[in-house]
């Protein structure tokens, strides 16, 4: 089965568009980054000092209370919070309002250190660097004002308790001037006085770590004025803006060459289909050609020269295989299977072969109909015995020299899909492939009705039309349906190519039978009604010369 074409090939088959889209991405991008205001970025860092190590953040039992990691981000919410922000504003004193501030500063914890970093952004770099300063110089003023609240709280209960306890010690002191031998107040005023000692060393060791730890911060890197803007960065953004938009085209054209993968490349159907490209068949119109029929009207023009190297190209496949007979269809309606057809055929005759051409798109008729000749009998009544061979075949005068043997569409059916499928038709068939060294069977497409298949089963070689600009999942499509009938598609004709310079194919037969022919004998004009009598006498004898070339095959 085929395969899509890949990235690269998707990316180099659509160059231009994806060339296109990065080009305005990236503009797109340097123009969006022009439209942003000017803003600096400063960053002040705080190291912050390790709570496992501050006395403060210690029980009686010398246990770790708090997750240093939680503790670090948790001050970095802190440092975003309206407090702090109240207080970087009375340090700034210039006007600017916490809600200000908030807007723009990030402070960030790092991963491994005990960090935090603090970005504040301005139009001015200065600015941005004294808006980064007052924020961490806030955040060490709140955080020391909180450690210094907590000592003081916690030194004041130490004080009510010590109070209490020196309260103990004098009463028993009083007891003890009375009666210096009571054991019991001793041992009371001794276990106070053990208490009072501990408790002004606990009260003692909380000043000392409070003033110690301060405000918790080990190091205070203060903020530079950063040297460039942080935004708009142009460059940067259409850089960033191109890659994303070759991304984006390279998956468009990835898309494109997938479903929408038009052919125009005369030797790209032959990787599809298996088979060999016989010619290249130019766009008439776009090397002056007009009518369909080059081969008779314009004999040494492009597209009758190309029709002349597909019938060598065709006659060299059909002797490799043993064929005398050829059904030439298309994927398509309109992709000049018709034509194809009627101008292989006059070339044939025009190279002395014995040519007979067969109409079996029974529901277009168009070879039918362009040769003016009777449909019936013909293709659909060569079943019957009693019919002459002979009589189902017409002459299509093409010109004074060329005469050609037309099997015409018969008898109109009901059920055209039926009758190709009958052994009335095989018969017809029979009869048809053994009168000639060259059958061309023009057929519906093959992908538009079943009736092209069923032909197909009864001729010895298919050869494909491929029109420029077939979508690559079409001729798939004709490649599995081709295998189903089993036939052999002995090669295509690549038709109405633009842009061709000279070379009509590579396929079987290159240089067989290519080349000019000679321009036909004009005529002599009949000057007076004796002459056109012999003149039209000499028709009707090679006509009936024609007419007697085609074999009466033996009856079935």
């Amino acid at each position: 089965m085929a395969m899509g074409p890949g990235l690269l090939e998707a990316v180099w088959r659509f160059r231009w568009m994806v060339a296109g889209m990065a080009l305005l991405a990236a503009v797109t991008g340097y123009g969006v980054s022009l439209l942003q205001p000017t803003m600096y970025e400063a960053e002040a860092r705080l190291l912050l000092a390790d709570p496992r190590n501050a006395g403060v953040f210690r029980n009686n039992d010398n246990r770790i209370t708090l997750d240093p990691s939680r503790y670090v981000r948790n001050q970095a919410q802190f440092v975003s919070s309206r407090a702090v922000a109240g207080r970087a504003a009375e340090i700034l004193d210039d006007g600017t309002d916490s809600e200000e501030i908030l807007e723009h500063i990030k402070a960030s914890p790092s991963l491994e250190l005990d960090l935090i970093e603090i970005h504040a952004s301005a139009p001015d770099a200065e600015e941005a660097a004294e808006l980064a300063n007052a924020v961490a110089q806030a955040y060490q003023e709140r955080v020391s004002d909180e450690v210094q609240a907590n000592a003081q709280a916690a030194i004041s209960e130490l004080e009510d308790s010590k109070l209490a306890l020196q309260t103990r010690i004098d009463a028993a002191e009083r007891g003890l001037s009375g009666n210096p031998n009571d054991s019991a107040l001793k041992a009371e005023r001794d276990a106070s006085v053990s208490q009072l000692i501990t408790i002004e060393g606990r009260a003692n060791q909380i000043a000392v770590d409070a003033s110690l730890y301060g405000s918790g911060v080990e190091l205070f890197e203060e903020a530079e004025p950063p040297q460039s803007p942080a935004q708009p960065k142009p460059l940067r953004n259409a850089a960033v803006a191109l890659v994303l938009g070759l991304m984006g085209a390279a998956a468009l054209a990835w898309w494109r060459a997938e479903r929408q993968d038009d052919i125009d490349d005369r030797h790209e159907p032959a990787r599809i289909l298996g088979a060999p490209l016989l010619g290249e068949i130019p766009l008439f119109e776009s090397v002056g050609v007009e009518g369909a029929l080059p081969t008779q009207s314009a004999p040494h023009s492009p597209p009758a020269e190309a029709f002349q190297f597909v019938v060598s190209s065709l006659q060299f496949a059909l002797e490799e295989i043993g064929a005398r007979s050829v059904l030439v269809t298309s994927a398509g309606p309109s992709d000049g299977k018709t034509v194809t057809a009627l101008n292989l055929a006059i070339a044939a005759v025009q190279d002395g072969r014995r040519v007979l051409l067969v109409d079996a798109d029974e529901r277009m008729r168009e070879l039918t109909h362009l040769s003016g000749l009777n449909p019936s009998p013909g293709l659909t009544d060569l079943h019957r015995e009693q019919l002459l061979f002979q009589d189902g075949v017409g002459v299509w005068a093409i010109s004074d020299r060329v005469q050609l043997p037309v099997v015409t569409a018969g008898t109109a059916l009901t059920d055209p899909a039926g009758y190709f499928r009958s052994a009335e038709f095989r018969r017809s068939m029979t009869r048809v492939k053994a009168s000639a060294d060259l059958v061309v069977v023009d057929s519906p497409p093959l992908l538009a009705v079943s009736d092209a298949s069923a032909i197909a089963s009864q001729v010895d070689a298919v050869l494909l039309v491929v029109n420029n600009g077939t979508s690559q999942r079409v001729l798939e499509e004709v490649r599995h349906r081709l295998d189903f009938v089993g036939t052999p598609l002995v090669g295509y004709v690549f038709n109405r190519a633009v842009g061709t310079r000279g070379g009509y194919g590579y396929g079987y037969g290159y240089g067989y039978g290519y080349g000019r022919r000679e321009a036909p004998e004009p005529q002599p004009a009949a000057k007076d009604a004796k002459d056109k009598g012999r003149h039209n006498a000499r028709k009707q004898k090679r006509r009936k010369g024609v007419a007697a070339s085609v074999e009466a095959p033996p009856q079935p």
